[in-house]
């Protein structure tokens, strides 16, 4: 029986199968009576010989289709070697010819040799000249290469400084008329860029003050006799909004045969720079014909500037004082006065009418009141001090002869008007029971007056002491709110038509002269008094602030100007209005009253507003 074809699962491959072979084979097995009882089938696995059967097969047949194209091939290379050995013969004869004209071309090279070598050094010869040439023409491109750099560079350098300082430049053709004008100068003259630029546009922009003398320098400029050179300061009228602006223009001409053919120059806006100049005209004027001594310094002390009024002051000419040192000038005791003074100025405290003494030429010591003013650069740093001196020694002289005239007198008038107080209060014992209702009022009014007059003529002795240095401050301790109360009642029975109110501190002890700070609060609470209208509240009041007691005064008067407010407690320094000019005093009150407590290292100072009333204060140390 023939081979069968029987596929088996592949176990390791689910799905697939595996191709088998098989050879059957039947064997019948006969019983006893030589019938067929059952028939034995065997099937042998033959796939290997079947495989291999195939693949021999295959093999056989591949070597059947080799042996046949060899075949041909060895019948294509016989054809080919007949075709090689008919063109092997070819090149041999191809050579001979080849063998000839290269024997030939020798040979003519060979004869053109010489001719080559001479050939060969005049080549070399002009390689050298060619390489020189090379070498000069590099160099001459390099110092191109490296001008024209310079020459970028210069150019950028000059458009910076054009605009960084808004230089305009224009360049004008006398014979065609046509005129450039670079953006600078545009907007130096107001004229927008899509507008033409013309030399009748550009006339017609002077000033009408300076038009007809600047064309005519113009006119002038372009003659070849005058060299063309052109430089002018004048005002224009801005095209755009006709403001009025200095300018200065220089310009150059140039000439071909006597003609001029261009016109080139620049154009500066100087408006600030003429106005500068205009105040720093005004201002030296000012320092010319001051009555004063100006003198400006740097922060070293070295003098700057000295006008004539510091001549005729000091006696010193400029040519002597300037680069010289301030302290030329200062006393020997009073050097501590500059550094003090400067330190002041950097801290930004100002230095108005310091009363010192200053040295002359001659030696002699004169009064100054000196006022000190930084100058600043345009960054506000202080780069030098100005200083304004006023001779104040016929002033002071004065107001020694004043102090001195007072307090003689109101030494001279002090005894009699003490024996006076006296007979007044004698007198009013013994009338108090006088049966002319008159008298007595009479003597409490008497009373009250010569108290007035006592008063005041202790205040101009105080002056004088003062000023003299012989006031005497005795502190002890004592209580401010006791004081207070003593003044307040004594007030009150001289003032019927004005309420005091007193708003008391908690009890509080200072040392002090008892006397002298019960005479700056009667000033006060007087003042107070005379400045207010009837029926007016005076309210008084004391407390404790930090480490200080502070005593306060507030009225209900018409106020003080902050004029005013500022030299309210200078020396017979007394407001000046319509409503206090008939009041009475002669401005020492509060002078007194300020140095009495700055020699108790206390503050005095008032508050006001006009048509609402006034406040004083004063604070002294616990």
């Amino acid at each position: 029986m023939r081979v069968q074809r029987y596929d088996v699962p592949d176990i390791n491959n689910p799905g697939k199968f595996i191709p088998r072979y098989w050879d059957p084979s039947h064997t019948p097995v006969l019983d006893e009576q030589v019938d067929i009882s059952y028939i034995i089938q065997l099937a042998n696995n033959v796939t290997d010989k079947i495989l291999t059967e195939r693949a021999l097969l295959n093999s056989q047949l591949e070597q059947t289709d080799t042996m046949e194209q060899m075949k041909a091939l060895n019948e294509e290379l016989l054809l080919t070697n007949v075709q090689l050995r008919e063109t092997q013969q070819n090149l041999y004869t191809l050579n001979a010819q080849l063998e000839e004209r290269v024997a030939k071309r020798t040979q003519e090279l060979a004869d053109s040799y010489n001719e080559q070598q001479t050939l060969n050094k005049e080549l070399a010869a002009t390689n050298e000249e060619h390489a020189t040439v090379n070498q000069e023409l590099t160099d001459i491109q390099q110092r191109l290469v490296d001008t024209n750099v310079e020459l970028e560079t210069s150019s950028s350098r000059l458009r910076m400084a054009i605009e960084s300082t808004q230089l305009g430049t224009w360049d004008y053709n006398p014979v065609s008329g046509e005129l450039y004008w670079s953006k600078e100068c545009r907007d130096i003259y107001g004229i927008p860029q899509e507008l033409k630029a013309s030399f009748e546009l550009y006339a017609q922009l002077l000033h009408p003050g300076d038009s007809q003398w600047v064309l005519e320098q113009i006119a002038a400029c372009i003659q070849p006799d005058l060299k063309g050179r052109y430089d002018l300061s004048y005002r224009i009228n801005r095209y755009d909004s006709g403001e009025t602006r200095w300018v200065k223009v220089k310009g150059t001409v140039y000439f071909e045969e006597e003609q001029a053919t261009r016109f080139i120059g620049t154009v500066l806006d100087i408006t600030e720079m003429k106005l500068a100049q205009e105040e720093s005209a005004k201002l030296a004027a000012i320092i010319a014909s001051s009555d004063d001594a100006i003198v400006s310094k740097t922060l070293d002390s070295v003098i700057t500037s000295w006008n004539q009024s510091a001549e005729r002051m000091f006696g010193f000419t400029a040519e002597e004082m300037i680069g010289e040192s301030i302290y030329k000038l200062i006393p020997p005791d009073r050097t501590d006065e500059e550094p003090l003074i400067l330190s002041r100025l950097k801290s930004g405290q100002r230095v108005e009418h310091f009363e010192t003494k200053r040295l002359t030429k001659d030696g002699r010591q004169i009064d100054v009141s000196v006022s000190v003013s930084p100058i600043k650069d345009k960054d506000g740093r202080i780069i030098g001090l100005s200083k304004i001196a006023r001779d104040i020694t016929e002033r002071k002289q004065d107001e020694a002869r004043k102090s001195d005239f007072i307090g003689m007198v109101s030494h001279e008038l002090k005894t009699p008007l003490t024996s006076l107080n006296a007979l007044l209060q004698v007198a009013e014992l013994k009338l108090k029971t006088s049966e002319d209702s008159f008298l007595p009022g009479a003597m409490q009014k008497a009373n009250v007056e010569v108290k007035k007059m006592t008063n005041m003529i202790n205040g101009f002795l105080n002056v004088s002491r003062l000023e003299s240095a012989k006031i005497l401050i005795e502190k002890e301790p004592f209580q401010l709110e006791e004081l207070i109360t003593e003044v307040v009642d004594e007030t009150n029975l001289t003032v019927g038509s004005r309420q005091i109110d007193f708003d008391p501190c908690p009890p509080v002890t200072i040392k002090a002269d008892r006397d002298k700070i019960s005479s700056v609060i009667s000033n006060l609470i007087g003042n107070a008094v005379k400045y207010s209208p009837n029926g007016a509240a005076i309210a008084v009041k004391c407390e404790l602030i930090g480490q200080n007691v502070v005593f306060s005064v507030k009225d209900q008067g018409l106020g003080i100007a902050e004029a005013d407010v500022k030299k309210i407690f200078d020396r017979y320094y007394r407001v000046q209005s319509n409503h206090s000019k008939h009041i009475s005093g002669f401005g020492i009150g509060l002078y007194l009253s300020a140095e009495i407590i700055d020699r108790h290292d206390g503050k005095i100072w008032v508050e006001s507003e006009m048509k609402k009333g006034s406040t004083f204060y004063f604070s002294l140390p616990l």
